[in-house]
């Protein structure tokens, strides 16, 4: 199988943490051809998609994790399987790659759909499901927002097209400059952010729970470092071994119908006290550390299921 990944620059890849590296590994464990190509070499005409791409060996090695064999350009319609794996921000060029890579299906098995993608922004995605989230608004006023907020009493606040934890901030009623800090995440009023309250299950940690073709395969839990708020790996939080209980399996059979609907074949969600938080849909992380806490080859069975629904 010919399988190419979609990707942020090969020299950017933290081999050590790196979900997409586990992945390609694994394709070329299983005798696949990787390749890799980034939005920037992307060209559609009327022969169809194609971009340069460099086909690569693959290393289990930190260190040197891989090996560019060739260099050359390729139709992308000519690959059994195009695994989307660009980091957000999901931006212009994110939406517009998207909508070349519809041009290469069905004949191509493109995960995630390019559709799914542009339809479920991470941020807002939880709220097709608002049975299951914290309260929520979605607003770039600043009086809707302090109005929430004396409501709530404390609340998170967070970009609509934020990633990586970058841009959030906590508030509290007694908080100081709260209008002048609402405005300056709005950017004084022409940028929707997302407010939600705060859950205080957040300071034991967030559950990250990966999901394949609406299944759960397991989570990890988030936590913080000593002296920070925020959970996130990009923000250094550490990931430690958790399991699901029956709320997170609740959800999880809440969204499955959704998730193959819309073609998201692999996602993470996160979860804070049984509350959806986020639907990450573009690269989601944590992979390489439920394989290394379970045991159990998780990479190999995504790329497993791969082959076969490419078929």
């Amino acid at each position: 199988m010919k399988i190419a990944f979609l990707m942020d620059p090969l020299e950017t890849v933290k081999a050590y943490k790196d979900t997409t590296y586990y992945l390609m590994l694994a394709a070329r464990e299983r005798g696949n051809a990787v390749f890799y190509f980034n939005q920037s070499s992307m060209q559609l005409g009327n022969e169809g998609l194609s971009a340069m791409v460099e086909y690569l060996d693959v290393h289990d090695s930190i260190d040197k994790p891989f090996s560019i064999l060739e260099r050359h350009t390729e139709n992308i319609g000519d690959m059994n399987v195009v695994v989307i794996r660009t980091d957000p921000p999901f931006d212009r060029s994110y939406m517009y790659s998207t909508l070349m890579l519809d041009r290469v299906m069905p004949k191509t098995l493109v995960v995630n759909r390019p559709s799914g993608i542009r339809n479920w922004n991470e941020k807002l995605a939880a709220l097709h499901y608002p049975e299951l989230t914290p309260e929520t608004l979605v607003s770039r006023d600043v009086d809707s927002i302090l109005k929430f907020l004396s409501r709530h009493e404390h609340i998170t606040l967070k970009p609509v097209d934020g990633h990586g934890g970058k841009g959030i901030i906590f508030l509290r009623t007694d908080s100081k400059d709260l209008a002048e800090r609402i405005e300056q995440i709005t950017r004084k009023g022409s940028h929707w952010i997302i407010a939600q309250e705060y859950l205080s299950d957040a300071k034991r940690g967030d559950k990250r729970i990966l999901l394949v073709n609406g299944e759960p395969i397991g989570a990890v839990l988030r936590v913080h470092a000593e002296g920070q708020e925020l959970n996130n790996l990009d923000q250094g939080g550490e990931a430690v071994p958790d399991e699901l209980d029956d709320r997170d399996y609740e959800i999880c059979e809440a969204i499955k119908p959704g998730l193959i609907e819309q073609g998201i074949f692999f996602c993470g969600i996160d979860v804070i006290g049984g509350k959806l938080i986020e639907v990450n849909v573009t690269s989601p992380t944590c992979l390489q550390e439920l394989c290394q806490f379970s045991g159990v080859a998780h990479h190999h069975n995504i790329i497993e299921q791969l082959e076969e629904l490419s078929n």
